[in-house]
């Protein structure tokens, strides 16, 4: 849970900046969405977390994400294990599955295409 919070609050703070250099180029920017795949790490950084002693030794600047969501900067939503393209980066996964995240993510085979 720890590890998907900070990482969670990573991003959004990757993001927000990424949006102030899209703001002074006047690009439109919306909200920005993350999504996660650890409820505890949402319900933590959403504020809904049950038993907030398991967080006190995070580092407090990983909890920016609550004011970032607060001020609606950064919105963060659940996605089913099961459709976490980013796992095929950090997991063993069976063909299958890593043909499907290869595909939704738009790669091809090089040697399929000669």
């Amino acid at each position: 849970m720890e590890a998907e919070y900070m990482a969670i609050s990573d991003a959004s703070r990757e993001a927000i900046a990424r949006s102030q250099f899209f703001q002074e180029l006047s690009i439109p920017s919306t909200p920005v969405l993350i999504l996660s795949d650890s409820e505890t790490a949402l319900e933590l950084a959403n504020g809904m977390a049950a038993n907030h002693r398991k967080a006190k030794h995070i580092d407090i600047r990983y909890h920016a994400i609550r004011h970032f969501i607060q001020e609606e900067k950064v919105q963060v939503h659940h996605i089913s294990t099961e459709y976490q393209i980013a796992d095929i980066f950090t997991k063993a996964l069976g063909p299958q599955k890593h043909q499907r995240f290869v595909e939704q993510m738009g790669m091809r085979n090089i040697h399929e295409l000669q």
